[in-house]
């Protein structure tokens, strides 16, 4: 790929060092800028964003969503379009081909981008169950879209304007085994109870 999209990608990490070089490796033929926003990381997730030529910003982890929209407010971002990705996702080539031709013919009326993201757990990809395709918001003229301000399955929405579907391929492909997994979404499930019990009680309003 010989050339780039007019597009921020933001990173959040916290011991992502893993993951992270595949994330930055499927992002590099494309984006003009990468800031990765990491929560203090114990392991090398600061070291090789940084060899990547990527910008890091560092900031005490809340949840998902404060951390996204403290990037957004303090990451010096000059490109025309932002994405956000997860450590643990890859952007395929020919979604990546698709923004770097798609994006710059796109009239202003249409501030976002969805992506079809698929699922792929042990080295297979989940098909059924509702996992496929799950459509998201991923991509946003600058200053045309924030994040959902809550604990747990936050998303992003747009400020103004009208999104389009781009269908190149992204992957949602965790590397860690069964009991990480499980892990993970247990915590999950104790910030979705938190959200609820925030929005029923109101515990975090000043």
């Amino acid at each position: 790929m010989d050339s780039q999209a007019n597009i921020a990608v933001i990173i959040l990490t916290y011991n992502e060092s893993r993951h992270l070089p595949r994330a930055l490796g499927s992002i590099s033929g494309f984006a003009r800028e990468i800031f990765v926003i990491d929560s203090f990381s114990t392991d090398d997730t600061v070291d090789i964003a940084a060899f990547s030529g990527a910008v890091v910003l560092q900031h005490k982890f809340q949840c998902q969503a404060q951390q996204f929209n403290w990037a957004l407010n303090n990451a010096p971002i000059t490109s025309d379009w932002v994405m956000r990705l997860d450590a643990d996702e890859v952007i395929e080539a020919d979604l990546a081909q698709e923004i770097i031709t798609r994006l710059p013919q796109l009239p202003i009326e249409i501030t976002g981008i969805n992506l079809n993201r698929k699922t792929i757990f042990q080295e297979k990809f989940i098909r059924y169950g509702g996992r496929y395709p799950l459509k998201m918001l991923r991509i946003w003229r600058l200053g045309k879209a924030r994040v959902e301000d809550r604990w747990m399955d936050e998303h992003l929405y747009l400020t103004e304007g009208s999104a389009v579907t781009f269908k190149g391929g992204f992957a949602d492909h965790n590397l860690y085994d069964l009991t990480s997994f499980t892990e993970k979404h247990n915590k999950y499930a104790s910030r979705e109870a938190l959200d609820v019990l925030n929005g029923r009680l109101h515990l975090f309003e000043a």
